[in-house]
């Protein structure tokens, strides 16, 4: 499906819905890599939008997406195929202006407010096929690549020992990056990635859709909340993820939810902590995909991109101002890498 077949028939039913008209531009290339501008005419005035186009319809970092617009000179507006009734309600709670193609959407500036969910998907909305980066093994291979930029030029078979996938799986993930632009060609070469962070927003979008699912996910319940605070995971050859990593990095969070990444079973884990199986349980232990030796910030921690993915994927206003800090600490290096310790 086009992004711009997308904006077109978002408009359309916006219009349809609300009897408002829009515009639709093309975005400046300085326009924090926009997919387009939007125009909403009201009365005799304009508000203009930055439209950010996502052919997907589930939404789990749409704090990533609420941040990237942040010091635009225009709100930035999601426009996607269909958007639920609890994406809606929590674009809101974000304060994150959406439509789709469905009629559903959410716009509050001054002296005008329009929130419409609750209409159903439209027949003709389907979700693009996964390209191969974006597969559970291709966003393994993406993840070692944006930890260590140097890999992209090593042979095949060292890239699949960092990322823990199958070596036949690396090359079609590499030719796929390639030709969506994210990876300069090995001739002339050398390969490296071009614009790493557009790749890291890419895969903190994808990482809790199509890999974390992957993760063996098991939820406990600790007999008290902080429980965590005295526990070294290290004798478990484990990690700390989510809420817990972010306070132990940032001293700015009070942690909710406590979450772990094994590199082996977690069965003495649960039981030194007598943590007691349960579906809604604030503990979520996962399998780690990463190798012991990718850059962490402290040897208790996972590495920083997946702490704030965990983070962005809540969609918590506290967790997301939280991964901002992060973000900003750790990941907006000036090529997109993973800052080391130290």
């Amino acid at each position: 499906m086009k992004e711009k077949e997308i904006l077109e028939r978002a408009t359309e039913a916006f219009a349809n819905e609300t009897g408002l008209r829009t515009r639709i531009w093309p975005a400046p290339a300085d326009q924090l890599r926009a997919d387009a501008l939007l125009d909403v005419l009201v009365d005799n005035r304009t508000v203009r939008f930055l439209a950010e186009i996502k052919a997907v319809d589930r939404f789990q970092t749409l704090g990533t997406i609420k941040a990237k617009g942040e010091h635009a000179p225009h709100p930035l507006i999601l426009v996607a195929p269909y958007i639920t009734a609890v994406t809606a309600q929590q674009c809101r709670a974000l304060r994150l202006p959406f439509m789709d193609e469905a009629g559903n959407a959410y716009i509050e500036a001054p002296g005008l407010f329009v929130y419409i969910t609750g209409k159903r998907r439209p027949v003709q909305t389907r979700i693009t096929p996964a390209y191969r980066a974006l597969t559970p093994a291709g966003l393994r291979i993406v993840f070692a690549l944006l930890n260590r930029p140097v890999l992209a030029n090593a042979p095949y078979r060292d890239i699949a020992k960092a990322a823990r996938v199958a070596l036949g799986t690396v090359g079609d993930v590499l030719m796929d990056l390639e030709h969506r632009g994210h990876l300069a060609p090995e001739k002339p070469g050398p390969r490296r990635l071009l614009a790493p962070r557009r790749l890291q927003e890419e895969w903190i979008t994808h990482y809790p859709i199509k890999l974390r699912p992957k993760l063996n996910a098991r939820r406990f319940t600790a007999p008290k909340n902080d429980w965590w605070r005295d526990q070294d995971v290290r004798q478990h050859n484990a990690y700390w993820g989510g809420e817990v990593a972010a306070a132990k990095i940032t001293g700015y969070l009070k942690p909710a939810t406590a979450t772990v990444y094994l590199q082996g079973k977690p069965d003495a884990l649960i039981l030194a902590n007598r943590l007691r199986p349960d579906a809604n349980g604030e503990v979520e232990l996962l399998d780690a995909f990463w190798t012991p030796d990718t850059p962490r910030q402290a040897d208790d921690v996972a590495p920083p991109l997946v702490i704030y993915a965990d983070l962005m994927a809540t969609a918590d206003p506290r967790n997301v101002e939280t991964a901002k800090l992060i973000h900003d600490q750790y990941l907006a290096t000036t090529d997109g890498a993973t800052r080391p310790p130290g």
